[in-house]
C-alpha cells in the first residue's frame, strides 16, 4: 500500500510541475505584456501637444518643425497642458514681428525674428531664431531634440485666452517602431530613448545648443 501511495504522490507531483511551469510562464508574459502596453501608451501620448493658456497681449504663430517659424504679435501667457507626454505648466513670453525686429535693432544679443524664453523666467535658456531654418541658424541658447525637429505647432492668444497645439512626426515614428519592440534589449526600436523610466524622467523638449552639432552652436 505504501508503494502505491508513493506512486500516486509521484504521479501527482509530475502532473503539477508542468502546471506550475505554465503558470510561471504566463505570469512572466503577462508582466512583459503590461510593461509593453504601458510603454506604448506613453509613446502615444508623446505625439501630441495641447495647452490651455491665459495671459495678455495679442499674437498668433505657426511652426513647421525647425524649418519655418512664422508669427505676428507678442504676448505673455501662463499655460498648462500636455506637452508631448509630459503634463507641464509654463510661463511664456513670446515675441514675433514687429517687436522682435525692435529688439534686433536695439540689442544685438537679442537678434531674432522669434524669441521664446524656456522655463520659468527663461532659466533654462532662450530660443531665438529667424523665420527660415530656425533649427540651423538660431541665435538662442537652446534647441529642440532631434526627435522633435519636425514638430508641427500652432498657437494664439486673444482676449486673454490662448491655445497651443502640436503634433510630432518623430514621436509618431517612435510609437510605430515601439509596436514591434517585444524585447527591452531591442533598443534600436526606441527612437526617443525613453522606454526606460529613468530616461523618460530626464527627457526634455529643449536642450542646450552646446549638446547639438557644431553647426548649431550659439553665436
Amino acid at each position: 500500500m505504501d508503494g502505491e501511495g508513493d506512486l500516486r504522490r509521484v504521479t501527482a507531483a509530475g502532473r503539477e510541475r508542468p502546471l506550475r511551469l505554465a503558470a510561471a510562464l504566463w505570469a512572466a508574459l503577462a508582466a512583459a505584456g503590461c510593461s509593453w502596453a504601458e510603454q506604448r501608451a506613453l509613446d502615444f501620448a508623446d505625439i501630441f501637444r495641447l495647452e490651455g493658456q491665459a495671459g495678455y497681449g495679442l499674437q498668433a504663430h505657426a511652426n513647421a518643425g525647425e524649418l519655418l517659424h512664422a508669427g505676428l504679435g507678442s504676448s505673455k501667457t501662463w499655460g498648462m497642458g500636455l506637452v508631448y507626454g509630459r503634463v507641464e505648466s509654463n510661463v511664456t513670453v513670446e515675441d514675433h514681428f514687429p517687436l522682435s525686429v525692435v529688439w534686433t535693432i536695439t540689442d544685438r544679443t537679442r537678434e531674432a525674428l522669434h524669441s521664446l524664453p524656456v522655463g520659468e523666467e527663461g532659466r533654462r535658456g532662450t530660443h531665438r531664431c529667424f523665420i527660415l531654418f530656425p533649427g540651423g541658424i538660431g541665435t538662442g541658447t537652446v534647441a529642440k531634440t532631434d526627435v522633435h525637429f519636425f514638430d508641427v505647432e500652432a498657437g494664439f492668444l486673444a482676449i486673454g485666452l490662448g491655445l497651443e497645439v502640436g503634433f510630432s512626426p518623430g514621436e509618431l515614428l517612435d510609437w510605430i517602431l515601439g509596436l514591434f519592440k517585444f524585447d527591452d534589449r531591442w533598443e534600436f526600436l526606441d527612437l526617443s530613448g525613453d522606454d526606460d523610466a529613468a530616461a523618460r524622467d530626464l527627457k526634455r523638449l529643449w536642450i542646450p545648443r552646446s549638446e547639438k552639432e557644431p553647426l548649431l552652436q550659439p553665436r
